[in-house]
């Protein structure tokens, strides 16, 4: 399953003599990843890497650093999440060039509403027992659908415009270790059409999960992305 979502990654945070994982994210340039503002936000970089090109985030792929975080600067946690996005610059560069690892597609397509077929990949927890949450070895698939943010709100979640819900019908949803990964749309190529962002303390249980809405938020990626690959001036002494 590696090559059909090579654009994925696995951040993880070193501790207890290894790295472990903790959230995920998606490549979007050679350079950069997409991810949750709340997976990175408090985050000191030193102890954090992104894993990319693998379907294993123990083992395998190859390992970058997180030279610097772009947190949305209207991102807030309370009194509810919004503006649940932050670009990452790596280094060294990704090696685009191999068959595990490229960039996705930006949603910049139709706007996603109800009743859309998605699919969300992670490394999430397969069991709703959070205080026994243990994420899986392996990279998991999850194929189901969307719903119109006039339902989600029905079902108790005050979403904006600027976010997307989806629903399974068996009860599985995303989970602890899921957030800042990719909620996939396949429209003629794949696209990222939303970022895991919060859902149902018992991940799922016939409850949505809220994804942020990446359309909403291509012209703040389109600057941060200008921003880092711009060359800076440099400085002249002056006597």
């Amino acid at each position: 399953m590696n090559k059909t979502v090579p654009f994925q990654v696995s951040l993880q945070m070193h501790r207890r003599g290894g790295w472990r994982h903790f959230c995920s994210g998606s490549i979007i340039s050679k350079m950069h990843v997409v991810t949750a503002a709340h997976c990175v936000e408090k985050m000191e970089l030193e102890k954090l890497s992104v894993l990319a090109g693998t379907l294993n985030w123990k083992t395998g792929g190859q390992r970058h650093k997180i030279v610097s975080k772009h947190v949305h600067p209207q991102y807030a946690m309370m009194p509810r999440i919004i503006n649940d996005i932050a670009v990452l610059k790596v280094s060294p560069p990704f090696g685009l060039y191999l068959a595990e690892i490229s960039t996705i597609h930006l949603g910049d397509a139709d706007r996603v509403g109800g009743k859309t077929p998605v699919r969300l990949t992670g490394w999430g927890s397969t069991t709703s027992n959070s205080t026994g949450a243990k994420v899986p070895d392996r990279l998991q698939v999850l194929h189901y659908q969307t719903i119109s943010n006039e339902e989600c709100v029905q079902k108790g979640f005050r979403v904006t415009p600027n976010e997307i819900c989806a629903l399974a019908s068996h009860g599985q949803g995303a989970c602890m270790g899921d957030s800042g990964g990719p909620l996939i749309l396949s429209n003629g190529r794949q696209q990222l059409a939303g970022i895991v962002s919060y859902g149902s303390a018992t991940c799922a249980q016939g409850k949505p999960d809220v994804y942020t809405r990446v359309s909403s938020f291509l012209p703040y990626i389109s600057k941060v992305l200008n921003q880092d690959l711009t060359p800076q001036p440099q400085q002249t002494a002056q006597n």
